[in-house]
């Protein structure tokens, strides 16, 4: 299933879903009077958290829809079409728990505040990575500088040909024009800073109150800012790796929705799954240190687990009934 189907599936069953757990049950009767009574025979009690501040952190992976690509500078402007990208995740090991290297593997924060028991806002980022594949693809467009020089329609040329990320290696692919596109990737993080709304519908407490099971959803707006390092027709990228020079930028914007299945315990500690789906459009990324563009739009998956923390700066509350 590729990454657009997921999408629409997320955001369809996190339309649909509809929350039953926090109810009375009541019995309607009809009194000697004539007139319509209702007795409560269960009350279902709310885990408390209207008041209450949440941060969480924890790690993901992501999957990208394919995209067209735009590069624009002095002496080029072209396109290339259909392009595959992956994330590049971290191989489990100390660096998830060192603590001057736990953020290198891609992975996600967020603090937030609940305006009731049900209903939540928050502020956090996605560290996500992307980096385009090996692959043959279409170039149109023309190019008055270097080697590459020429008007392109529709050409089958190779891109990502120095790119890490499931390079298969020498193949038949190299046979074609290269030198285009050598790599392209969102290399210290597709990062994208969002504001969500969120709703949690609880499914189950615990009779002493302390722990609980529930449904959360939000929707989200964001702004992207990557750090891109970029070989465009192997002039000078922005980004230097050698120099340990970064080339953040706010490239363009996100638009999400979630779900996931949090568990709360003894009214702090909680572990969130929850999976992330969205469009980002980048129409600003910088490429290289003469002023070369790109731009780029596309949909992502983002299966995500955290491990969170929520407290009150106000200790004074109760247990709500529904």
């Amino acid at each position: 299933m590729n990454a657009k189907n997921l999408l629409i599936g997320l955001l369809l069953s996190g339309i649909s879903y509809n929350g039953i757990a926090q109810v009375d049950f009541t019995k309607s009767t009809r009194g000697t009077d004539g007139k319509q009574r209702s007795a409560v025979l269960e009350t279902r009690y709310l885990y408390p958290r209207k008041g209450k501040f949440f941060v969480f952190w924890g790690y993901n992976r992501a999957a990208y829809s394919n995209s067209n690509m735009n590069f624009s500078g002095q002496g080029y402007n072209f396109n290339i079409y259909d392009i595959r990208a992956t994330d590049d995740p971290t191989n489990f090991s100390s660096v998830y728990f060192g603590l001057t290297k736990f953020t290198i593997p891609q992975f996600n924060y967020r603090i937030g505040y609940f305006l009731s028991d049900k209903n939540y806002v928050s502020f956090g980022s996605d560290h996500m990575k992307y980096t385009i594949v090996k692959q043959a693809t279409r170039l149109t467009g023309t190019i008055s500088t270097g080697v590459n020089d020429g008007v392109y329609n529709n050409t089958e040329v190779l891109v990502g040909e120095d790119c890490d990320a499931n390079n298969p290696g020498p193949n038949s692919l190299d046979n074609l024009p290269k030198g285009f596109v050598s790599g392209f990737e969102h290399c210290d993080g597709l990062n994208d800073f969002s504001v969500e709304l969120g709703r949690m519908e609880q499914l189950w407490i615990s009779n002493n109150h302390k722990h609980a099971f529930a449904f959360t959803g939000s929707v989200g707006l964001g702004m992207v800012i990557p750090d891109t390092d970029a070989d465009v027709l192997g002039q000078p990228p922005k980004h230097d790796m050698e120099a340990g020079k970064k080339a953040y930028h706010l490239a363009g914007y996100s638009a999400s929705a979630t779900m996931g299945l949090q568990l709360d315990l003894f009214n702090r500690v909680y572990v969130l799954a929850r999976l992330k789906g969205g469009y980002i459009d980048l129409p600003d990324i910088n490429t290289t240190i003469y002023g070369g563009k790109a731009s780029q739009h596309f949909l992502f998956i983002e299966p995500m687990v955290v491990l969170g923390y929520s407290f009150y700066i106000n200790t004074r509350h109760s247990h709500k009934k529904a």
